[in-house]
């Protein structure tokens, strides 16, 4: 009996995942943190543990997760990097650590750049781009936002989570693709920000999905007229996205895995296809579209060029913005 084939039943027997078992080349030796840069609760925490639950199987060894919370990412990212460079310790990051924090803070005890490879996405999820009523009773469309702001003397007042935000920088990419003139009025999060907004001193923001779906729904207080992801989202087609107004944008959030840069190859095939079995799976599909969230590719031949250009895009909003996390 060919060795492939006598592999595969001895899989089947001992009910181990082949794609697992098959990395002869590395196997974790104990448990895999997952280091996450926030509190619990939020939605990169939760896709942190379904995919730690649905990944001790496949490897064979419990994988944790490990929240790390402050600085904006950064003590997440430096236990990572200063971690022992044998695919134990890999990090769950947004676009902060990857692509904004070297742009936003003057030293950082690691480098994004240099010190990690993407490997896996776990989900990437769109902001939504919403109105006032009050404050612009007229404008239903992103066309229509354009012209008001053009048309307003001094520049249209817009809100954002706080100075350096990513919905702060999602309106920098905005301004720059529409040549728009704008006043940023920064807020301590979100629930102050759509406070205002209600009330319609605060004309337009960027907002996460999470906070701002529950105001814009049928007789919500808020109007959506675009969404962030290039392309409009399944759980909300009615919504244009902004790149049909203005042609390749593109700021959703995205929650991604990203390993050491110094693994040794073995090592990072093995975790890539690990991680590969369970994202690519119905069963993660399901959850996806449970969270309202989408697919991404995976894998880091995928996954470099988005990584470049991500990097290239936040990175010159964190300048044309002028924030500083210093």
């Amino acid at each position: 009996m060919p060795r492939t084939t006598r592999r595969l039943i001895l899989g089947s027997i001992l009910g181990t995942p082949f794609v697992a078992r098959a990395q002869g080349a590395w196997r974790p030796s104990r448990p895999i943190r997952l280091v996450v840069p926030f509190a619990p609760g939020g939605l990169t925490d939760i896709l942190a543990r379904a995919v730690a639950d649905r990944l001790t199987p496949v490897f064979g060894q419990p994988v944790v997760v490990e929240n790390r919370a402050g600085a904006g990412g950064n003590l997440a990212a430096e236990a990572v990097a200063r971690a022992a460079p044998d695919g134990h310790a890999l990090l769950v990051a947004t676009q902060g650590i990857i692509a904004i924090n070297k742009a936003m803070f003057a030293r950082l005890s690691y480098d994004p750049d240099e010190d990690f490879t993407a490997i896996a996405m776990l989900a990437q999820q769109p902001n939504l781009l919403v109105v006032s009523p009050r404050a612009l009773p007229d404008v239903t469309t992103l066309a229509e936002l354009i012209a008001k702001a053009k048309a307003t003397p001094g520049g249209m007042p817009y809100g954002s989570n706080g100075v350096g935000s990513f919905t702060h920088l999602s309106m920098e990419l905005l301004r720059a693709s529409a040549g728009l003139e704008m006043t940023h009025v920064p807020y301590r999060g979100s629930a102050p920000l759509l406070t205002d907004m209600v009330a319609g001193t605060i004309p337009v923001a960027f907002d996460g999905l999470a906070t701002s779906a529950p105001q814009v729904g049928p007789g919500g207080a808020l109007r959506a007229i675009a969404v962030t992801s290039a392309r409009r989202f399944r759980a909300m087609p009615n919504v244009p996205a902004v790149a049909e107004t203005l042609e390749g944008f593109d700021a959703s959030p995205w929650y991604g895995i990203f390993a050491q840069s110094k693994l040794e190859a073995p090592v990072l095939a093995a975790l890539e296809a690990g991680f590969r079995q369970v994202l690519e799976s119905p069963e993660w599909a399901a959850l996806l579209e449970q969270r309202q969230a989408d697919a991404m590719p995976q894998g880091r031949e995928a996954l470099a060029p988005l990584m470049a250009r991500e990097r290239r895009v936040w990175r010159d909003a964190v300048a044309r913005s002028g924030a500083r996390a210093d």
